[in-house]
C-alpha cells in the first residue's frame, strides 16, 4: 500500500479523519495514508486524475468515454485553458467529476513571490466559479512545488499522485496503459493529461482494465472523505 499525499488546508479535520481511517499525520506536513482494507473494506479503489485542461476536444473525448462508463474522475486545470472552454469546464461539473486546481499558467509556485504564486491559484479558481458556481478546494501544483506559505493563502488541499506514467513524454497507447496497470495498487491516484489524445485513449483503456480486474474509481476528496 503507498503512501497518498494530500497536503494543504483543512489539517484539522485531516487530523480526525485519520483517527477514523487509520491514517497518519508525517511531521511537517499533513500526510493521509489510505489503506483499502481498513478504510473501504474489500473493495479496491483508485482516483483517476487529469491535469492540463481543459483542451477544447480532448477532454470531451474523454468526458464521453467516461460516462460511457460510469466513470468518474478528476481535472486539475490551467487558469489560462478555460476562457473559449467554459462549456467544456461546466460539463466536467456537471457530469459528477471534481474540478481541481493547476494554476494559472502552470508555473512552478515556489520561484516566484507569495502574492503573485497565490495569485495564479486564486484567479484559476474564481474562473472556476464564475463557470460552475463553486470555486476550487483542490490544488496540484505544477511539479508538485508546495509549501506551507500557499497552503495558508490560497486555503486549498494539495494533491499529488503515486502513479505517473509519464505519458507527456510518448503518445505510444500501449505503453501509457502498460505502465499503469502493470503498478497499480488499491488506494493509488493516477496522474494524466488530458491534453494530448493519446493520453484520453489510454485513460479509457486503464479503465476497462482496472474494471475488470475489480476496481472502482473514485475523485480525491471521495478517496480522502470515504
Amino acid at each position: 500500500m503507498r503512501t497518498k499525499f494530500f497536503h494543504g488546508a483543512g489539517l484539522a479535520a485531516l487530523l480526525i479523519l485519520s483517527v477514523c481511517l487509520g491514517a497518519f499525520l508525517a511531521e511537517g506536513k499533513s500526510v493521509l495514508r489510505i489503506s483499502g482494507e481498513e478504510a473501504f473494506g474489500q473493495k479496491k479503489r483508485v482516483a483517476l486524475t487529469f491535469d492540463d485542461g481543459p483542451h477544447p476536444s480532448n477532454t470531451g473525448l474523454l468526458l464521453d468515454g467516461l460516462r460511457e462508463r460510469n466513470v468518474k474522475a478528476t481535472f486539475f486545470l490551467i487558469g489560462r485553458n478555460i476562457p473559449g472552454n467554459e462549456a467544456v469546464v461546466r460539463r466536467i461539473y456537471e457530469e459528477g467529476h471534481l474540478i481541481g486546481n493547476h494554476t494559472y499558467d502552470h508555473v512552478d509556485l515556489t520561484s516566484m513571490g507569495k502574492e503573485e504564486a497565490c495569485r495564479q491559484a486564486l484567479e484559476t479558481s474564481r474562473l472556476v466559479q464564475e463557470i460552475t458556481g463553486q470555486g476550487t478546494e483542490f490544488i496540484r501544483a505544477p511539479f508538485g512545488a508546495w509549501n506551507k506559505e500557499l497552503e495558508a493563502c490560497t486555503g486549498m488541499i494539495h494533491v499529488k499522485w503515486s502513479v505517473d506514467p509519464l505519458d507527456w513524454t510518448t503518445e505510444n497507447v500501449t505503453l501509457i496503459t502498460e505502465r499503469v496497470c502493470e503498478t497499480i495498487e488499491d488506494g493509488d491516484i493516477i496522474l494524466l493529461h488530458d491534453w494530448y489524445k493519446s493520453s484520453v485513449e489510454a485513460a479509457l483503456q486503464i479503465v476497462d482494465t482496472l474494471l475488470e480486474r475489480g476496481y472502482e474509481f473514485v475523485t480525491v476528496d471521495q478517496m480522502i472523505l470515504l
